[in-house]
């Protein structure tokens, strides 16, 4: 029996289902990869699993909402980091799970020294 080799049409090809853990792993990685955002826990987080970034997505019928809350290196220019993360991350989960998004909310919750950029002072010797 001989096969057909024929390509379906877009409509006929099946369709991709993309979790919500997947689009939140996207938007934190967006968002880390982005120029200073650093990853970031505190003690009490630690023990919550709160680590920054924090991802909280709505998903619907191959749309998304996010809500992104970063933590940045010391002395950014947070509107400027801010809107960076936003277009990364709405670049990300467009390109990356083929999702409309309709909104990234980012908020800046965290500013923290970071050592690979400032490194720490000695005291005394």
């Amino acid at each position: 029996m001989a096969e057909n080799n024929t390509p379906l049409e877009a409509g006929q090809r099946g369709a991709l289902h993309v979790r919500e853990k997947v689009v939140d792993r996207i938007a934190a990685h967006a968002a880390t990869t982005t120029a200073g955002v650093v990853a970031h826990s505190s003690g009490l987080g630690r023990v919550t699993g709160l680590d920054l970034p924090r991802i909280e997505t709505t998903l619907a019928g191959g749309h998304v909402r996010a809500r992104v809350r970063i933590a940045v290196a010391w002395l950014p220019v947070l509107p400027d980091t801010a809107a960076a993360v936003r277009t990364h991350v709405t670049e990300q989960l467009a390109t990356l799970a083929g999702l409309t998004v309709d909104a990234v909310d980012v908020a800046v919750v965290a500013v923290v020294h970071d050592t690979t950029t400032f490194p720490a002072t000695r005291g005394v010797q």
